[in-house]
């Protein structure tokens, strides 16, 4: 099953890996996002996504972390006309 994860909701990541797994050099990485509930509707240490039995799974958990690092947690989008009017307002601001 396919999950999506906005990087903008991703709070961690973290890796397993036991001790059959450590022999067999794979690992999981678990990523936990902003927000999530899990299955049971509450507070929850369930990860929302799991890469789980990967030989790379270091690589993998340093490759998310930098694709999220100065990322905010919530974006914005605005229309160029909303762009101008917060561009104009700033501009206001500056002059009071």
């Amino acid at each position: 099953m396919k999950h999506l994860v906005p990087y903008s909701r991703v709070m961690s990541a973290d890796i397993i890996q036991g001790p059959i797994s450590r022999r067999s050099r794979i690992g999981s990485v678990f990523i936990h996002t902003a927000g999530y509930t899990g299955p049971s509707g509450g507070r929850s240490k369930i990860a929302e996504a799991e890469i789980i039995g990967i030989d790379d799974f270091l690589e993998m958990r340093d490759l998310i972390i930098t694709m999220v690092k100065g990322k905010p947690l919530f974006t914005i989008e605005r229309s160029s006309i909303e762009q101008k009017i917060l561009e104009e307002v700033e501009r206001i601001r500056k002059i009071i």
